[in-house]
């Protein structure tokens, strides 16, 4: 299975419009394990694809925040594209030696005119993108580490107010910007004010 095969531009797609489309693609570009990949105003104005390894997204400031984990498959740099911002929102750095291919803003111009549904495709990925980063200024605009957690859990959470914690805690910690024992402060306080309930990898948050 090809990596191309789950990758948002190509969605609803028939199967020979995506092989005309993949034909067009940059070939990949290995950058070794610690690497910068993208910074605030080193970057490439285009969506890339991480063809193999795996990389991470920090917040451009002094604490770091994780922003997102990006595994084999995944993509980043849609924000960077057809716009005259000259930086770029977050520094992405090579988790190990990874492979990217580079769809450039010329290509995928191209790909728009021949093929209208890439291009509603590649608007729903960034309302997307725009609500998940709503979602993360939110959370970390929080006045104390208590609030914070809370407002994670309740964001996360389904309709039936379950959160399930897709990363470790020390991950998780890392991504809201506090210490691991922060965290887990917090989370015990917020059980005992019954805010939430633990259930093994899970947690319940109690609307009130």
């Amino acid at each position: 299975m090809s990596v191309f095969d789950n990758l948002f531009l190509l969605e609803g797609l028939p199967d020979n419009d995506k092989e005309k489309i993949i034909s067009l693609f940059d070939k990949p570009i290995l950058f070794k394990k610690g690497e910068l990949i993208y910074s605030s105003d080193n970057f490439v104005r285009a969506i890339a694809v991480i063809v193999k390894g795996k990389a991470k997204a920090v917040t451009n400031n002094e604490r770091q925040l994780v922003m997102k984990e990006l595994p084999s498959g995944s993509c980043f740099g849609a924000a960077a594209v057809f716009g005259h911002n000259n930086s770029y929102v977050s520094s992405v750095t090579a988790e190990t030696d990874t492979e990217i291919c580079f769809i450039k803003e010329s290509v995928l111009t191209e790909i728009f005119k021949k093929y209208p549904q890439t291009a509603v495709n590649y608007i729903t990925f960034l309302s997307d993108r725009i609500r998940f980063l709503n979602n993360k200024l939110s959370v970390i605009s929080c006045p104390d580490a208590e609030d914070t957690v809370l407002k994670y859990l309740s964001s996360s959470s389904d309709s039936d107010g379950y959160a399930v914690i897709p990363v470790s805690m020390t991950m998780l910690a890392k991504m809201l910007g506090l210490g691991r024992a922060s965290l887990y402060r917090s989370l015990d306080a917020l059980e005992q004010s019954g805010n939430i309930i633990r259930e093994n990898n899970k947690i319940k948050v109690i609307k009130k």
